[in-house]
């Protein structure tokens, strides 16, 4: 096994863990700190990179890999060897954020529009503060998403960066996947199989794979049976997604074509509007619905431009709109859609309104906090 599908396997292998749990919230007492020589003294602290490096010592690439717990220092790491890029990579770390110190995870697909990731410390959300160990997809072009380190792998690095084609170590690929392997270190359901992917993700506001519940749950099963894509149910379609659901759906992602990773059972965007016809919302079709990257585009722009001019005035008025119904953003205030200074202050006053502190209540939004505040006044969020 190659150097990058060997860390992409043992990154995959944590996929479900969780950290502590205690006095009512999660506590960021984790197992990898402990495990890292030097790095002890990190436990309960942010921890994305810790387990970052913890897969550079499972997997054998330790000493081509930063080891550390910041991922700024990380980051700082691949620039100053020249293995940094902002194109992504099979078996990269990626950071997000300014200068790349925001949260950190691990490649292993990339296609033009799409990254896929292992991602430590983080949530269904994305958050940079998480709980725990999720496959998570996002978009290459999110202006929180900084940019890529190389490790210098034995069998060199296959990237989408077209200053490294050509060059030796690198292999170019303006799409590629690591070898598929078995998501979630190869839980078991009751049945004794192994392999049944059992992580979330998050589409329309909606959860979907092991563990999420709701209405919606329900007819996706009714959808795979009429497909007929139903034949591991024992007792028909419920409320409680199960490994029969992720069996289900995964005979429907075969159906249309998808082999390997892709067909894990875990609805994508396109094989769910596929199944139900339409891709379904938190709280209805009803209302307005914005697009999370296009408010977070706006609301990284410089503070100090002239408000006005420009181009997601339509996601960001309803945004702006509910700030005022909260009492965060003044009622005189023309919602121009910039999402200025004064909007930026007003976000992360309602971001601390939720318990976030520091650089999670930065006014930048952020799933979660959008969704919650459109849950509130009427509109729902997309990716």
């Amino acid at each position: 096994m190659s150097q990058a599908a060997k860390v992409v396997s043992v990154a995959k292998s944590q996929v479900g863990y969780r950290e502590g749990y205690s006095g009512g919230h999660w506590n960021n007492n984790q197992k990898y700190s402990d495990q890292v020589p030097g790095m002890k003294w990190s436990d309960r602290q942010a921890w994305c990179q810790t387990f970052q490096a913890w897969v550079a010592m499972k997997a054998g690439t330790a000493d081509i890999e930063p080891r550390t717990a910041s991922c700024r220092v990380a980051c700082d790491w691949f620039k100053q060897r020249d293995r940094f890029s902002y194109y992504p990579a099979i078996g990269a770390h990626v950071f997000f954020g300014s200068g790349g110190g925001s949260h950190v995870g691990r490649v292993y697909k990339y296609d033009s529009t799409y990254v896929w990731t292992i991602e430590g410390n983080t949530n269904t959300s994305g958050s940079a503060e998480g709980n725990g160990v999720y496959l998570k997809k996002r978009r290459r072009r999110d202006s929180y998403l900084y940019g890529y380190g190389m490790p210098a792998f034995s069998e060199g690095v296959t990237t989408a960066d077209p200053a490294r084609k050509g060059k030796k170590g690198y292999t170019y690929k303006a799409a590629a996947s690591a070898p598929a392997s078995p998501v979630g270190g190869g839980s078991s359901d009751s049945s004794g199989a192994s392999g049944v992917a059992r992580y979330q993700v998050t589409i329309n506001g909606l959860d979907y794979g092991y563990g999420a519940r709701g209405a919606h749950v329900t007819a996706v099963g009714k959808a795979l049976v009429e497909h007929g894509c139903g034949k591991h149910y024992k007792e028909g379609p419920g409320p409680n997604w199960s490994d029969a659901d992720t069996r289900n759906y995964s005979l429907w992602q075969r159906k249309l074509g998808y082999t390997g990773a892709d067909a894990d059972g875990v609805p994508g965007s396109a094989s769910l509007k596929k199944l139900l016809g339409r891709l379904p919302a938190a709280g209805g079709s009803k209302g307005k619905v914005v697009d999370l990257s296009r408010v977070r585009a706006a609301a990284r722009r410089d503070p100090g431009l002239p408000q006005g001019g420009t181009t997601h005035a339509a996601d960001v008025k309803p945004v702006e709109a509910a700030l005022k119904a909260e009492g965060l953003l003044s009622s005189k205030y023309a919602s121009d859609g910039s999402f200025g200074s004064l909007t930026v202050k007003a976000y992360a006053a309602w971001q601390r309104r939720l318990g976030y502190r520091g650089a999670d209540a930065d006014g930048i939004p952020g799933s979660a906090s959008l969704r919650k505040l459109g849950a509130k006044h009427g509109f729902t969020v997309t990716a």
